[in-house]
C-alpha cells in the first residue's frame, strides 16, 4: 500500500529508531521524497525515547494531486548512513468539493387554445303543404265562396 501524501492539509511523518552503538542524540533524520520530476528532502528529529517525527508541508505547491513515487527515511548516526525504510507514494487531496451544475430549461412562451364545442343547429322542418290545400288561382276561390262578391259589395 502507498503512503498518501496530501495536497491541502500538512503531513506528520512518525515511526520509532532504535540505533545501537552510539546515542540518539548523535543521529540526524531525514525524509526524501522522489518522484519523476523531482526529489525533496525534509529533515526530522529524534526524541530521546526514539520517537521520530518529520513535518512535510501542504504538498500543493510542489506536488500536484495524483502524483506518485518513492519515498525513503534516511537515518545518519555517527557518519554511518542507513535507510530503514522505504514506500511508494500517492499524493492526494484530503477534502474536496464537487459541483454539478443542472442544465438550464429556458422558458419558451407557452400557449394554450381552447376550442368550444360545435353545437349543431336545430333542424327546422319546413310545414308539409298538403296539395289539396294549395290554392292555384286565388280569383277562384274567392268567387267559389262569394268572398269576392260581399267584399265588394255586390
Amino acid at each position: 500500500m502507498a503512503y498518501k501524501l496530501y495536497t491541502d492539509k500538512a503531513n506528520k511523518f512518525n515511526c520509532n529508531i532504535e540505533v545501537e552503538g552510539t546515542s540518539l542524540a548523535k543521529s540526524q533524520v531525514r525524509l526524501v521524497i522522489e518522484s519523476d520530476e523531482m526529489t525533496y528532502m525534509f529533515k526530522g528529529s529524534i526524541q530521546s525515547n526514539g520517537e521520530c517525527e518529520v513535518t512535510i508541508p501542504k504538498t500543493k505547491s510542489f506536488l500536484s494531486e495524483g502524483t506518485i513515487g518513492n519515498m525513503r527515511l534516511e537515518v545518519i548516526a555517527d557518519d554511518v548512513y542507513f535507510e530503514p525504510w522505504t514506500s511508494d507514494f500517492s499524493v492526494v487531496t484530503n477534502k474536496k468539493v464537487t459541483v454539478q451544475i443542472a442544465e438550464q430549461e429556458e422558458e419558451k412562451p407557452k400557449m394554450k387554445v381552447q376550442v368550444a364545442e360545435q353545437k349543431e343547429e336545430p333542424k327546422v322542418e319546413k310545414p308539409k303543404v298538403q296539395e289539396s290545400k294549395v290554392v292555384k288561382r286565388p280569383s277562384n276561390v274567392l268567387t267559389k265562396e262569394d268572398i269576392l262578391k260581399k267584399l265588394l259589395g255586390k
